[in-house]
């Protein structure tokens, strides 16, 4: 039990709704420092408390799903920010097919309506993709400040690339943009 404990104060669950900005898919992009890819025991205890607080009702109950679909990453933004990492879900496949190295500058997307879901997927993968899930990308091997140094870290619209308090959801009016494809900030003319 004392591991469990553990693991639940580091995932933040008991004072930072374990990482997570929102209920479900978080509709934002972020940008920042890949921290911890979390194991099938985290997921779990990320799954017990959703439940337990009124998250994910449209999704699936049983824990097996997630555990066999998803994968837990943690992304770290400036400490302005956030003071706590971001919890989010890509798909394990995803994840297996091009696993992300701990300390990479990475993007999360979520997956919008233009994604089209995996083939052949049940029901449950199905809501989980729509309902739970993004894309994180690598943007810089960890350590390459050269290329950290092109990117502004934070979250950002992903239609505009506006910046956004990732605690209130809001816009920042004083912040900076990024463009939303290239992810590279916008010039501010004066």
């Amino acid at each position: 039990m004392v591991a469990a404990v553990s693991r639940a104060a580091s995932l933040g669950c008991t004072n930072n709704r374990c990482g997570l900005l929102t209920d479900g898919e978080y509709h934002n992009l972020i940008i920042g420092r890949l921290v911890h890819v979390g194991s099938p025991s985290e997921t779990k205890r990320v799954l017990h408390w959703a439940k337990t607080h009124g998250y994910w009702k449209s999704l699936p109950n049983t824990a097996s799903p997630y555990v066999k679909d998803i994968k837990l990453v943690r992304i770290a933004l400036p400490r302005s920010l956030a003071k706590h990492p971001v919890t989010v879900f890509i798909q394990a496949e995803e994840y297996h097919t091009d696993p992300l190295p701990v300390g990479a500058l990475v993007r999360y997307s979520p997956h919008g309506e233009r994604h089209e879901a995996p083939p052949k997927a049940d029901a449950d993968e199905l809501s989980l993709y729509h309902g739970l899930t993004g894309c994180v990308a690598s943007l810089c091997k960890p350590g390459d400040s050269a290329c950290s140094k092109r990117y502004r870290q934070g979250v950002f619209t992903k239609k505009t690339g506006a910046p956004v308090d990732p605690t209130t959801g809001k816009i920042l009016p004083e912040g900076h943009r990024i463009d939303p494809v290239s992810l590279l900030p916008v010039r501010q003319d004066k």
